[in-house]
């Protein structure tokens, strides 16, 4: 391998007090899926997979979505209502209060610039702030793990 290789990136955003009709707009998710991989260098295998999220079956989420790429894949979920709540959830530990906000996952075995799909993610949902982390699997550093067939 060469030099440079650091793992296949996983990029985790979430984006937080964003404009609430984007999040709620099939059409800016449909877009926004369809465009992203060539931006970022991708491979798309067929076109978006991006559905209104019906309130019955989560009260929260607004809009789901997934791009099949080549080297993996790219997944979106939008809460344009936020979660006002503040519940306790289980073990007593007390829910984040957040404003219009969605959840996105980049994973590919092809490197690419988080960079771009920050500004992507900028331009689309119009985030106050966007909080990341990037995690490299399949590292050459890594140990091997045997797992048992069940």
């Amino acid at each position: 391998m060469s030099q440079n290789y650091r793992g296949w990136p996983h990029l985790m955003c979430s984006g937080f007090d964003c404009d609430k009709k984007a999040l709620m707009s099939f059409d800016v998710v449909y877009s926004f899926l369809k465009t992203l991989p060539d931006k970022i260098g991708m491979h798309r295998m067929g076109l978006p997979i991006v559905y209104k999220v019906r309130p019955e079956d989560h009260p929260d989420i607004g809009i789901t979505g997934t791009t099949i790429i080549a080297t993996s894949h790219i997944s979106i979920h939008t809460f344009p209502k936020g979660q006002k709540d503040g519940k306790p959830k289980p073990r007593g530990i007390q829910r984040r209060i957040f404003h219009p906000f969605f959840t996105f996952d980049c994973y590919s075995c092809k490197d690419f610039d988080p960079d771009l799909v920050y500004n992507e993610l900028k331009k689309a949902f119009k985030p106050k702030t966007i909080e990341t982390a990037l995690v490299y699997r399949l590292r050459e550093d890594e140990e091997l793990i045997e797992v048992e067939d069940y």
